[in-house]
């Protein structure tokens, strides 16, 4: 969340492009973060709007702006809004905050959207998997522990490291999310039609390529954000489903049954380190598999299981990876096969 003195800078830094007091310079600096999407174009010409508006209005009335001010002094200086440490001869003056003031004032009448879109931080590289036809479910264990299960046919883009403050992440297609919890760094996931934003939870989400998505929580709680629509938000908590329809929501019951999910047939990995694998598996079927050594976890695997038992699991991933396995207090252990490494 953004302090307070950075959207007064923000809001500064507005006053000047629609007062025309910005440099050339600044100018073609502002305008082109502007033009990565037609949404912040959109706010910058409502806003010009307003801003047009309000000079037209000045100039009709000529109103005694020194008076004006002074009396907005006494109104922000009681809701403490003037930034402290300014000496009280220069809070009486007309700065560029007066400017900065009307800026935040177009910006509650049209919504927070000019935020959002342009003082966001440079998106990072991302890592993209396409799941193609293949009638299979592709499984990633993201740096946080959250598992992602991709439908096919979709697009799942993610960073290799997360940033400090959020988890964000894209979807086009269905995926089932079971996401690990952290309060202080939302996870959120960004589609064509919505923003979701989760903290801890596990729920299915399935996009229409741009034609509507659908939404169905397992257990926790999510918050649903139309991007169209940005006051347009919806809380989704366990056994709910929520559609977008027509540029709304429309939420139902939903019962939840565990016992037939589609994300657990014919579970693929791909290049995916054992430890993660087994973690999957145990989270999903009766399985108490374990690594002995820590290296021996960190092991790549490609790997198809199809409802397979625990005894063909066991058996696929040590013929693999050339490990043993033992039964040892309930649980399979996997370790290396040292009496079969040697070459012939």
């Amino acid at each position: 969340m953004k302090t307070i003195d950075n959207n007064q800078q923000y809001a500064e830094t507005l006053a000047k492009y629609l007062s025309g007091e910005m440099s050339e310079n600044e100018l073609l600096d502002f305008e082109s973060e502007i033009a990565v999407s037609e949404e912040n174009e959109t706010s910058i010409e409502k806003m010009k709007k307003q801003w047009t508006a309000m000079k037209g209005y000045k100039e009709q009335k000529s109103p005694d702006t020194r008076d004006a001010w002074n009396k907005l002094h006494d109104r922000l200086d009681e809701e403490n809004l003037i930034p402290s440490g300014v000496p009280m001869a220069k809070r009486r003056m007309i700065p560029v905050f007066i400017k900065a003031a009307a800026v935040i004032m177009i910006l509650v009448g049209i919504g927070t959207v000019i935020f959002l879109q342009v003082n966001r931080k440079p998106s990072v590289a991302l890592v993209r998997v396409d799941t193609g036809n293949e009638a299979n479910t592709l499984i990633k264990t993201l740096t946080d522990g959250s598992v992602i299960y991709i439908a096919q046919n979709s697009l799942f883009s993610f960073p290799k490291e997360f940033e400090n403050d959020s988890r964000n992440v894209e979807l086009k297609g269905e995926a089932f999310f079971d996401i690990t919890s952290n309060p202080e760094k939302p996870f959120i996931i960004e589609t064509d039609e919505a923003f979701i934003e989760v903290l801890g939870t596990a729920f299915n989400v399935k996009t229409q390529n741009g034609k509507g998505f659908e939404l169905v929580v397992d257990r926790g709680k999510v918050k649903v954000t139309l991007k169209k629509n940005p006051s347009h938000s919806e809380l989704v908590v366990a056994g709910e489903k929520i559609n977008e329809v027509k540029n709304s929501f429309v939420k139902t019951k939903h019962a939840v049954n565990q016992s037939n999910k589609w994300y657990k047939q014919r579970m693929h990995f791909k290049d995916e380190s054992l430890q993660n694998i087994i973690s999957v598996l145990n989270r999903n079927f009766n399985t108490t598999f374990a690594v002995a050594e820590k290296e021996t976890g960190t092991r790549k695997l490609t790997v198809t299981f199809n409802n397979e038992t625990a005894e063909t699991m066991t058996e696929l991933i040590c013929v693999t990876l050339n490990l043993k396995s033992q039964n040892i207090n309930g649980s399979v252990v996997l370790s290396e096969n040292k009496e079969n490494t040697g070459t012939n």
